[in-house]
């Protein structure tokens, strides 16, 4: 579980095991003013930063550690006037530093946003609602926690939103609140090139004819499920995205896929014979989870006496069970050993 603070970001998204099976894995990891139906949501993302600062000020080679990296990350931003080339060749830019050429699909990318000093988070959130941004505007290194939403969402939607919100940690984007909604008005410039970011990442146009050419249907006769099921799967992603991209990317017609957006997804899975991957990838989908960045550290500071099992239990997002947090501590191995005047 320490682990989770070293390790080299290049060696994360090379594809080496299954999209679905690195996913089950990173999802088990466990303000402002705001929109009424964020406000729980903001004010844990407000106390998550707050903690990872904390714990950034006692350990401040990882604050170093990860803004470099950032800054190496960085190198991928393509800046142009036209938002959708600019995400499109940021994406292209972005695999390429991290050696996935072409084809590769994208492992673990909440593992990957860590590496640059984003806390990630998994939560339910209201279903209008895919994840949230907050950062702190006074970091130069831009510190911040993205949280994702757990509340009845695939985990190829909790893809789509970690890539998305990825975009803007790149960027920068001048806010310090982004709220990733189902549904936002066309004049979100920054908004629209996350969605685009998130595709192009995901699923490159190269990618995706190759894959299509190879995995398509000879035949229409022989039915586009089982295919857009494999398609699914190969790229870590939603039925809604997967459709959209083969339309964008492969000109696949719509009113060939249109109708499978209406059958279950299982049943898709049946047909490709992929079931058993399917259920593993969905089976910690909806669990809460801490980020595994902020909680290595956590235990850490805990460990050498500079925290509090109160720090531990927020980190968690266990606040209201610090007692049974603090016996898990114990029965861990952890021993307390208040060494610092400042302990918190």
């Amino acid at each position: 579980m320490l682990a989770v603070c070293s390790g080299v970001p290049l060696a994360v998204l090379v594809g080496d095991t299954p999209v679905q099976r690195s996913l089950a894995v990173a999802l088990r990891a466990g303000v402002l003013a705001t929109d009424d139906d964020i406000d729980v949501v903001a004010r844990r993302a407000e106390g998550s930063l707050r903690d990872l600062e904390l714990l950034l000020s006692w350990y401040p080679q990882e604050g170093a550690r990860t803004s470099a990296l950032a800054m190496e990350a960085r190198r991928a931003v393509a800046h142009d006037a036209y938002h959708k080339r600019a995400a499109a060749r940021t994406a292209e830019r972005l695999r390429d530093y991290l050696e996935l050429g072409d084809e590769e699909p994208v492992g673990d990318i909440a593992q990957f946003i860590e590496s640059l000093g984003a806390a990630v988070i998994f939560d339910s959130m209201p279903q209008t609602v895919q994840g949230i941004t907050l950062r702190d505007p006074s970091q130069s290194s831009w510190r911040s926690v993205i949280m994702v939403n757990t509340n009845h969402t695939w985990w190829g939607r909790q893809r789509f939103t970690l890539a998305h919100e990825l975009c803007h940690l790149l960027y920068q984007d001048d806010r310090s609140l982004f709220v990733n909604r189902k549904d936002y008005p066309d004049g979100h410039l920054e908004e629209i090139r996350a969605e685009f970011f998130a595709r192009h990442f995901l699923a490159p146009d190269f990618a995706v004819r190759q894959f299509w050419a190879e995995h398509g249907p000879k035949n229409p006769i022989d039915g586009y499920g089982a295919p857009l099921a494999k398609f699914m799967m190969r790229f870590g992603l939603s039925r809604q995205a997967s459709i959209k991209t083969l339309v964008e990317a492969a000109g696949v017609p719509q009113s060939h896929l249109e109708a499978y957006t209406q059958v279950r997804i299982s049943q898709l899975m049946r047909q490709a014979r992929l079931q058993d991957e399917w259920e593993r990838a969905c089976s910690a989908q909806g669990e809460p989870s801490a980020s595994h960045w902020a909680l290595s550290m956590a235990l850490d500071a805990y460990r050498d006496g500079l925290v509090s099992s109160e720090v531990v239990a927020r980190i968690l997002g266990r606040s209201d069970d610090v007692t049974g947090v603090k016996q898990e501590l114990e029965a861990a191995g952890y021993q307390q050993n208040v060494q610092s005047p400042d302990f918190r």
